[in-house]
């Protein structure tokens, strides 16, 4: 997928320009800040230009791999002396294009090296840990002494951390845990002044002064670069328990997920997903099922009775919204074979249509029923093919708009098509990005939340931690030029 202009925000203006003197000077430097860490040539670079967004722009200048704060400084510090931009980059998982380079010019910060725990302070419950670490390595070294981090996107086999706090990562366990800004008790971050800050406190409670951490939590490193972070973890549950329904409809399916959630009952993950999304799975894996939707529920907790006891008022609630079949799983592989079905969703999608905008609006959970009525509306209406399926317990339900990219017609009814579904979100009182974050791709969109006052507000900060505007430039839209709809 090339980058279109339809996602085109002002960069920053560069001092480098065509000058190759300069830019050997830049390289050299690296060299002797990072050694053997530096890749400059273009097949090394590859795999560094785009994320899972598919979104490409720019090859950069150079791509380095920090092992240290102190090799952060030096490299904010040489970015600020050449007006070169920084691009900060986990595991290349966003699907927004958050670390994806604008610039030719740019320097892809890569925080792989930088994957230690550091510090397990299992009576206090935190983890004291690098930007770098893979968030599934985490939990399997946590499982040793009973403790998880609960955020769990679906890229969790490869999701750093700082990754993870630079998006404000969520997954399908939010409503029960929340997202990872709910999980951070302190980050060490250098920002684009070359200065070390350290935000928070090693308690659970903290109300000394303004919340820097949570201002850094979300802001896709235009504000500073993360070189520690303090977690917060929580206790395994003794038991889980998973369980799907299958309805005749989506109302009937989004109309048992509002009660679900409005009874007050304990679930950890609630996953809808649409007849579109089904069919692709049942072509992609054989997966049989029935009626237009399907809502799989999963419970956790220490008392195998009160698990019980969830499941049954849970198939009561879907009972009495018309569900057509239900199964619980009784195994741990049953348990795995029901979310799978769930993590198939995306790859059985990308059979239908080579590509798809992955639309990521939330909406207040009292909005849900009708908002997936609304989304199948607006793509008929533009006739295209799209598929919604998500974290319907926190609103945050994930229209897929699928086109070919080589049809421009196409494109352009889908692009229309996502357009009306974020604002369809926004008119209900929702947003038009719950946990992918902007990046790239969701530029086009933020006329429709964000007003002029917020810009201001949003450019201020930004000066304040950023005054070289060297941090992923062009991310978010504090960093460019506000976009309007016609």
């Amino acid at each position: 997928m090339v980058y279109r202009e339809d996602f085109f925000l002002k960069q920053p203006t560069l001092v480098i320009g065509d000058n190759m003197k300069e830019r050997k000077e830049i390289i050299s430097k690296l060299k002797k800040i990072f050694k053997n860490r530096v890749l400059i040539d273009y097949a090394d670079k590859l795999p560094y230009i785009t994320d899972a967004s598919e979104i490409i722009v720019s090859e950069p200048l150079a791509v380095v791999f920090p092992i240290s704060t102190e090799e952060v400084v030096k490299l904010i510090n040489l970015a600020r002396q050449y007006k070169t931009p920084l691009y900060a980059r986990g595991g290349g998982s966003s699907l927004s294009g958050g670390a994806v380079p604008l610039s030719e010019e740019g320097i892809v910060v890569s925080f792989t090296k930088m994957n230690k725990i550091l510090e397990i302070r299992e009576r206090d419950l935190q983890v004291l840990v690098e930007p770098g670490i893979v968030l599934e390595e985490l939990n399997n070294h946590l499982a040793q002494y009973n403790l998880f981090f609960p955020v769990d996107p679906a890229s969790s086999s490869v999701a750093t951390i700082g990754g993870m706090i630079a998006e404000n990562a969520g997954g399908v366990r939010a409503v029960k845990y929340g997202v990872t800004r709910n999980w951070i008790l302190s980050l060490e971050v250098v920002t684009g002044t070359g200065k070390i800050i350290k935000t928070g406190a090693s308690t659970f409670k903290q109300v000394v002064g303004y919340d820097l951490t949570s201002l850094f939590v979300g802001s896709e490193g235009t504000l500073g670069l993360i070189t520690k972070a303090l977690l917060r973890v929580t206790s395994l549950p003794k038991y889980k328990s998973v369980m799907y329904g299958f309805f005749n409809s989506q109302e009937e399916a989004s109309e048992a997920i509002h009660e679900v959630i409005t009874a007050g009952i304990d679930v950890t993950a609630i996953e809808f997903m649409d007849k579109n999304t089904l069919e692709a799975i049942k072509a992609y894996t054989g997966f049989e099922y029935k009626g237009d939707a399907i809502v799989i529920i999963e419970v956790t907790g220490n008392n195998l009775d009160y698990i019980n006891f969830l499941i049954d008022q849970i198939i009561t609630i879907f009972k009495e919204h018309g569900v057509i079949e239900f199964k619980r799983a009784t195994s741990s592989d049953e348990y795995n074979e029901i979310w799978k079905v769930r993590k198939s969703a995306a790859p059985a999608l990308a059979n239908v249509r080579p590509k798809m905008f992955v639309l990521d609006p939330t909406v207040p959970i009292s909005a849900i029923p009708e908002y997936i009525k609304r989304i199948r509306e607006v793509c008929k209406k533009h006739g295209v093919q799209c598929a919604a399926f998500g974290h319907a317990g926190d609103g945050n339900v994930h229209p897929h708009v699928m086109y070919d990219p080589n049809n421009e017609e196409e494109y352009k009814r889908a692009l229309k098509a996502a357009e009306e579904i974020y604002k369809v979100a926004i008119e209900m009182g929702g947003t038009v990005s719950g946990e992918h974050g902007v990046g790239i791709e969701k530029l086009k969109f933020l006329g429709l939340e964000i007003d002029e006052e917020k810009i201001r507000i949003y450019k201020a900060i930004k000066g304040f931690f950023d005054p070289d505007n060297i941090l992923n430039p062009g991310k978010i839209l504090a960093t460019g030029d506000r976009v309007e709809f016609e």
